[in-house]
């Protein structure tokens, strides 16, 4: 079910897979990346609906919600680079659903997104996973090369900077065994507008590092990590993964940064896993 609600000015997309959120639930929100939209979801989603094994976990029962981050997919650009207003958007749309708390798992930027989000609305939380991201800010390196991105993308070159950036995303045997996912992935990027893409590049550019809130979560934190990823390796997370006071690590062998394109039944698996774990430790919510 698609949905749409203006926030500062802008109109922002979510959709609902499952039924509508009942009081007193936690359903499992799903924050896509960067040049992504909730789009990207769709083969977990599909996993979890068409396994016969996944299904067995309550599917059916669950309440999922994607949404397009403020500069991709349906939703508007937003007022202001950030972070944290791609989190406030979050949060304006869970009080229009009525939610209080949510289990959250966003894939790479969407990760900086959940960061963001767990650091001022804490309250709302009942998990946080990390789809292949991580809690550091930019190096200067990489400040400095998001800084030509947004330069290459101010003068035209929308097409010249995604075609470099979204092969890079996938193991070099997955890119020539599965071309047209590739592909499917190139199309989904060039849908997004250069001015979205730009202001995400500085709102990355500018967040801060979270790596000191995983030691002060109480909730569980999830790691779903690629073995072949290059942009978030496994050598990055590892001094994280005894910072959480519960933390579940996912391990996709033979998976780069794309693990929910390369493997989405594993991660559907992951997910499931997740939303089940925060449930369990969930206290009781308030009538």
């Amino acid at each position: 079910m698609e949905n749409t609600l203006v926030v500062n000015g802008r109109r922002v997309f979510w959709y609902v897979h499952g039924p509508a959120p009942a009081p007193h639930t936690t359903p499992l929100v799903l924050l896509h990346g960067f040049c992504e939209d909730a789009d990207v979801w769709m083969p977990v989603l599909r996993a979890m609906r068409m396994d016969p094994v996944l299904r067995s976990t309550d599917f059916a029962q669950k309440t999922i919600i994607c949404m397009d981050l403020p500069g991709f997919g349906m939703s508007e650009i937003p007022v202001a680079p950030g972070m944290d207003v791609y989190a406030d958007a979050l949060c304006a749309v869970l009080n229009e659903l009525n939610v209080s708390r949510v289990a959250l798992a966003g894939h790479s930027m969407g990760g900086y997104t959940a960061l963001a989000f767990a650091a001022h609305y804490p309250e709302r939380l009942a998990g946080l996973s990390l789809v292949h991201s991580h809690p550091f800010a930019d190096t200067e390196e990489q400040k400095a090369n998001r800084r030509r991105g947004i330069e290459l993308l101010q003068n035209g070159k929308k097409e010249a900077y995604v075609s470099q950036l979204v092969p890079g995303l996938f193991p070099e045997a997955f890119r020539k065994n599965l071309p047209e996912l590739v592909q499917n992935q190139l199309e989904q990027a060039r849908r997004q507008s250069a001015e979205g893409i730009s202001m995400a590049l500085q709102g990355m550019i500018d967040r801060a590092d979270h790596s000191a809130l995983l030691s002060e979560l109480t909730v569980p934190v999830q790691f779903v990590v690629g073995e072949l990823d290059t942009l978030v390796p496994p050598s990055l997370l590892l001094p994280l993964l005894a910072k959480p006071m519960v933390s579940d690590v996912q391990w996709l062998s033979d998976c780069g940064h794309m693990g929910l394109l390369e493997n989405p039944r594993r991660v559907a698996e992951a997910l499931l896993h997740f939303h089940g774990l925060c449930a369990l430790m969930a206290p009781p919510q308030k009538a």
